[in-house]
């Protein structure tokens, strides 16, 4: 770092920079001031646009992203819109802004439904409020892909988690990525989805899971063999 800085004219800047120990004790602390004399801080904190906390994030803590959203609507003439126009902006712009928080954090299902919630209004009323009687199809159905009858509105429960699979592909296919040792708030079903997707072609056998992953002859020895699998130790599955 020292010899980038020295190349480039760049310096750190201390005073910009925040300390966010966690599990640290007051030894451990005043060592890492004695390297980094930065301003310490405790969590929930804001890391490039997105609440982190080492807890369960609260309703407190998401409910600005959905304020986000929600003040997308006022700059729009929905007036001027009609129903086509307001899904194109729907798919597009409404439902892209989650692409980036539903990739990073497993969302709850209150805070889908909120976002859901502001998706049909502007829909079907064109603003943030609506009453049930402007609705003129179900919302699973308009979330239906266009070939089913539906208006191919993305699904945000099905979308997020199919976003999370991301995280176990990179898992699987770059184990030497930092993180990849730890564990990653996946729902079981993007767990099951990415298990029957998948099929593992043994090499050295270092990133295969051995009871789990599909690769005896496309099928995995947990389903093949159910009831000595349910004998197998879980840390050993």
């Amino acid at each position: 770092m020292g010899l980038f800085g020295s190349a480039m004219g760049l310096k750190t800047n201390i005073q910009k920079n925040i300390v966010m120990p966690i599990q640290c004790s007051e030894d451990e602390l005043t060592v890492v001031q004695a390297h980094l004399p930065c301003e310490v801080q405790s969590f929930p904190c804001k890391y490039l646009g997105l609440p982190l906390s080492i807890r369960k994030l609260t309703h407190a803590q998401l409910q600005p992203i959905i304020d986000k959203i929600a003040e997308k609507l006022l700059g729009w003439k929905a007036d001027l819109l009609n129903r086509a126009g307001r899904a194109i902006l729907v798919q597009h712009v409404l439902t892209a802004m989650l692409l980036y928080v539903a990739t990073a954090l497993d969302l709850p299902p209150w805070y889908l439904k909120a976002i859901d919630q502001i998706r049909r209004n502007f829909l079907w009323r064109g603003r943030k409020e609506a009453n049930g009687g402007h609705f003129l199809l179900a919302w699973p159905k308009v979330c239906m892909p266009k070939e089913l009858g539906g208006l191919g509105i993305l699904d945000l429960q099905r979308f997020s988690r199919a976003l999370r699979v991301r995280w176990l592909w990179l898992g699987k296919t770059e184990p030497g990525r930092p993180w990849s040792s730890l564990p990653v708030p996946v729902h079981s079903c993007a767990k099951l989805m990415f298990a029957i997707a998948i099929q593992s072609e043994v090499g050295n056998g270092e990133n295969t899971k051995f009871w789990t992953d599909r690769w005896l002859n496309g099928c995995s020895i947990e389903v093949m063999a159910p009831h000595l699998f349910a004998i197998v130790p879980k840390k050993e599955g």
